[in-house]
């Protein structure tokens, strides 16, 4: 009983400050894409084989590059529903544009650091020559848009000074061409190296300045237009580094209502936002209310994904869900694709049958519009 209301206070808690709109609209934000995680099937085995624990997460167990046939079956789930407006479900799918090099790091005796945009990355895992073209008929359509999620998902720094101590472990990886690893002697907050932008030395910051600037600039060449939000990876992102951010076109940050901050001495603290706040670099924050992960251990059905979106509504904000792309792919475990697929159709489907007035929307749409209207508001 306790639980349960704890639970009601913070769904309702969240959406009270902040901008907002009696349109009922709801986006779904997927993290992940373009990034490496598991190379595949073989690589998984061998990396059990040599003692490397990578069956103990949904994430190193089923993540990998999407497939053709991935957004394939993507594409026919978010085409399978349509909203008030006739238009089908849209996902945005946040995505890192480049990934390591190991070719190139390993010929610089892993004194440098080298990466390849994700697109040659796709060639070389030997994904379908149009898996790309897939990406690009799904923004054309408007039903696949991405924005940036930083450059890699990983931290380099930290990873290539394990590697050139060389780490055993970071070393039969990197062999393999896999970088989520595991190691003891590193902060919890850094684990398996994923948020890129985690740094313990002033010194770092040159590196991580450049890398958003760089990816940006990588972002557009790919995709061929001006992102407008940006959600770091594993929402590690200190404060000094939003003023390279808001340099780019980038105009909104994604953080949490009540974000932690990791500070070079350890330490921990936190900062409280709500959604349209303008930060000191002109940067608008904004906040994910929803959440879907139907590959996690945690997932125990629609109900609480139901019960955000609807105490969003209540609140007049829209619906936006918090998803990974390990839910929807099978190029290691084909039913754990076909289980979140599945899962997705339920939830769209329940979503228009409880409301009939949606709009679904990618973020760049919902940013827009929602900037526009409070600009319309403050000129009246």
């Amino acid at each position: 009983m306790i639980s349960a209301i704890r639970q009601s206070l913070i769904l309702n808690l969240k959406n009270i400050l902040g901008w907002q709109t009696k349109r009922k609209i709801v986006v779904i934000e997927c993290d992940d894409w373009g990034s490496i995680r598991m190379p595949s099937r073989q690589v998984y085995e061998k990396l059990l084989g040599a003692g490397i624990p990578v069956d103990n997460n949904r994430f190193t167990r089923n993540d990998t590059l999407a497939d053709k046939e991935d957004l394939e079956n993507l594409f026919e789930v978010l085409c399978s529903v349509k909203d008030l407006n006739r238009n089908p479900a849209v996902m945005t799918p946040f995505s890192n544009v480049a990934n390591p090099d190991f070719d190139k790091i390993r010929q610089s005796d892993f004194k440098e650091y080298h990466y390849e945009p994700f697109t040659k990355t796709l060639q070389r895992y030997n994904r379908h020559p149009d898996t790309f073209k897939l990406w690009q008929e799904g923004i054309e359509k408007g039903l696949f848009v991405p924005e940036p999620h930083g450059r890699e998902h990983l931290a380099v720094q930290l990873w290539m000074q394990k590697l050139q101590e060389g780490d055993k472990k970071v070393r039969i990886a990197f062999d393999l061409e896999y970088t989520s690893v595991d190691v003891e002697e590193i902060p919890a907050v850094a684990q398996q190296f994923r948020p890129e932008f985690y740094y313990n030395a002033d010194s770092q910051k040159k590196f991580l300045e450049h890398s958003i600037k760089d990816g940006i600039d990588l972002f557009v060449q790919i995709f061929g237009y001006k992102p407008i939000a940006f959600v770091p990876g594993n929402g590690v992102f200190h404060p000094d580094l939003e003023i390279p951010l808001s340099e780019t076109c980038v105009q909104f940050l994604h953080t949490g209502y009540w974000e932690p901050i990791y500070n070079i001495n350890g330490s921990i603290s936190h900062s409280m936002h709500h959604f349209g706040q303008k930060s000191k670099s002109g940067l608008r924050y904004y906040m994910r209310n929803c959440n879907f992960e139907p590959a996690a251990e945690f997932y125990n059905g629609l109900r609480l994904t139901m019960k955000q979106i609807e105490a969003a509504f209540r609140w007049n904000k829209p619906a936006i869900i918090g998803t990974h792309r390990v839910n929807f792919v099978g190029g290691i475990n084909k039913a754990n694709g076909e289980i979140g697929l599945n899962e997705l159709k339920i939830l769209l489907n329940s979503i228009v049958r409880r409301w009939p007035d949606v709009e679904f929307m990618s973020t760049s749409e919902l940013l827009k519009t929602l900037k526009e209207k409070r600009v319309n508001q403050q000129s009246e």
